[in-house]
């Protein structure tokens, strides 16, 4: 039996491919695919993509049991939607749809109860009761929320540049260095790069490592921007905790910006110091939660252990 699961992202569409065992047979990435920023056409082109490398690379012909978490579907008729679009994947015998955040908080706990928080491009909080009911908060994408990501970040520092150069803001640092990752003079060529789609999103959130070295340096205006991303986090952490009752004293953390140690650190002081929760790292990451989606949702009971080299499924 060959399982497959993908985590379509907003940077990265994830790809893997199991066996009955829990082996992993072979691994491909495609771009990005978040179904509200990147439209249905290119979520189905990038799937469709990573599932052609990566059955070639495994040198099979044909998925049993195919999950898949996917940014941006926030109804059940977006994901009816997606599913139609790729029917027929002549590969793939049985396929489930759900978003991001369930399969990340699947492969966060091994299918157990808990919260997990997303921040990379975007950001969402996902938490699973024990009864299999899920609660999400954020993930309304970049124009509505996704407070606390690196797109979230990346946009409050150009805001605060075009601030201080018109004197609504205290000097900062964060004006020369934004200004030379994009290679430009003054701020009118910033229009043009922002509003003619000449700075996707992902070049964006790419700054925001910049804004965080730049606080590390001292900037007040950089440390008003991380500080309050960190402090939107844990606010939804706070408001979903209170919807799930939850008991457990630990929030998994996952994504690029938690990537970043500087900014891993910040949030877990300030997570512990406003909610006496511990950050830690998922057990498994969303990819993995997307193979646990597929099979649970086949029927396939799921046995969890620990590999000298890693971790494991056993179906």
């Amino acid at each position: 039996m060959i399982i497959g699961g993908i985590d379509a992202g907003g940077t990265t569409t994830k790809c893997i491919l199991m066996n009955e065992n829990g082996e992993l047979l072979a691994e491909s990435k495609a771009g990005p695919a978040n179904y509200q920023v990147t439209g249905l056409t290119n979520v189905i082109q990038e799937i469709r993509k990573a599932l052609n490398v990566v059955c070639k690379k495994a040198g099979i012909n044909e998925i049993d049991i195919l999950g898949i978490g996917l940014a941006g579907v926030v109804s059940k008729e977006d994901i009816q939607m997606v599913k139609n679009n790729l029917l027929p994947l002549n590969q793939v015998k049985n396929c489930f749809i759900t978003n991001d955040g369930e399969i990340a908080v699947l492969g966060a706990y091994a299918g157990e109860s808990g919260i997990v928080v997303i921040a990379g491009t975007g950001s969402i909080i996902y938490g699973l009761k024990e009864n299999g009911v899920t609660v999400q908060v954020g993930g309304w994408g970049p124009i509505l929320g996704d407070e606390g990501s690196g797109f979230w970040i990346g946009l409050k520092a150009l805001q605060a540049i075009i601030k201080t150069e018109e004197g609504r803001c205290i000097n900062t640092s964060l004006s020369n260095i934004l200004m030379n990752s994009f290679n430009i003079n003054n701020l009118k060529e910033l229009v043009s790069f922002v509003y003619q789609d000449k700075l996707p999103r992902e070049k964006i959130a790419s700054l925001a490592p910049l804004v965080i070295e730049t606080m590390v340096n001292g900037d007040q205006v950089a440390k008003q921007i991380i500080e309050k991303g960190c402090d939107e986090l844990i606010l939804m952490i706070k408001v979903i905790a209170k919807k799930l009752n939850y008991q457990k004293k630990e929030i998994a953390v996952t994504g690029g910006m938690f990537n970043n140690s500087l900014f891993y650190n910040l949030f877990s002081y300030k997570l512990k110091k406003m909610s006496n929760y511990k950050a830690i790292k998922p057990l498994y990451p969303a990819v993995y939660g997307a193979v646990f989606y597929g099979a649970l949702k086949a029927g396939l009971n799921l046995f969890f252990k620990e590999k000298e080299k890693g971790w494991m499924i056993k179906l």
